[in-house]
């Protein structure tokens, strides 16, 4: 099932990856969450309606969108604890 929790993880993910993003097994291994949600959020996020991720070669990168996206709905998901 597809939560904005898993939406959200993803998205940090990502930030975090920086420019050199991540592949799909460093995803799963991180995400902590199942390998079919992780399909769904790569679904949704890579939408065309979205386009908040893109993949360049076998990596995932966050977009402009996708940055806009944790800036403006999830900054406290950037804060450590």
């Amino acid at each position: 099932m597809l939560t904005q929790d898993s939406s959200a993880r993803v998205l940090v993910l990502l930030h975090y990856a920086g420019e050199s993003g991540f592949t799909r097994r460093e995803i799963d291994q991180y995400a902590r969450c199942s390998a079919a949600s992780v399909t769904l959020v790569f679904q949704k996020l890579a939408a065309p309606d979205t386009r908040q991720i893109i993949t360049i070669g076998d990596r995932f990168r966050l977009t402009d969108l996708g940055a806009k996206q944790i800036r403006e709905n999830l900054p406290e998901k950037l804060l450590l604890e």
